[in-house]
């Protein structure tokens, strides 16, 4: 089970709704989805099956579901799949979504073509991670790929003195003063802990992207991993 900062993004989806959080597709994942699935036909997207893991409000998932793949979500809170499901409805596409854990991944053997994350993931703690990849890598076709866009070690938080970490990867919370600041649990990734978490998959691939904050002066650091079961 996630550490429960489920109720925080809970919390979040009541107050705010559809406007809590961002409304268009990660850009990475767009390249992602481009490099190794919008050269399929419609009729071939329309067999190629899609996981988002924490898919939230809807954000990625429309996209995958407007570009003809069949299209699953999966996400602990109901009330972010409620606003998912809206979000969905509002584009004319459809999908199958789900409320349930991504360590406990509620489908069959061998289900997927691809399975993506989009900063969920980087709300477990190494324990959580080391299950939820094993799930991932059973659900996985054989040949299917999988994504993650994630919080990396170069970010400036990572370096505060004192900082209370929970395990080797991930702290109790951000700091009030940095950003993402008071989204619970959070997990950051360095290169070398991503071989050894995806140790059983092929095509291991790992890109940096940096945003730097220039009022607080701080950098954010992002991991983009692909891989191949």
């Amino acid at each position: 089970m996630v550490v429960d900062d489920s109720n925080a993004f809970n919390r979040l989806y009541l107050e705010r709704g559809i406007n809590s959080q961002r409304r268009y597709p990660n850009d990475s994942l767009i390249g992602f989805m481009a490099a190794n699935f919008f050269h399929l036909s419609q009729t071939e997207r329309s067999k190629c099956r899609v996981l988002e893991l924490g898919c939230g409000s809807g954000a990625n998932i429309w996209m995958l579901a407007k570009e003809g793949f069949d299209t699953w979500g999966l996400d602990l809170s109901p009330t972010g799949i409620a606003i998912c499901k809206e979000v969905v409805a509002s584009w004319n596409v459809t999908a199958h979504l789900d409320v349930g854990d991504m360590t406990q991944l509620p489908y069959p053997d061998d289900h997927f073509d691809a399975i993506v994350d989009v900063v969920s993931m980087q709300h477990l703690t190494l324990s959580q991670h080391n299950t939820t990849i094993c799930e991932i890598h059973r659900c996985l076709k054989s040949g299917g790929s999988f994504f993650s866009y994630h919080l990396g070690k170069g970010s400036s938080v990572c370096g505060v003195p004192n900082l209370h970490w929970h395990d080797q990867i991930s702290i109790n919370n951000i700091p009030a003063d940095y950003p993402l600041a008071g989204n619970g649990l959070t997990s950051f990734l360095d290169a070398e802990e991503v071989e050894v978490l995806y140790k059983d998959f092929t095509s291991l691939e790992v890109s940096t992207i940096s945003r730097r904050y220039p009022k607080s002066r701080t950098l954010v650091e992002y991991l983009a991993i692909s891989a191949r079961k």
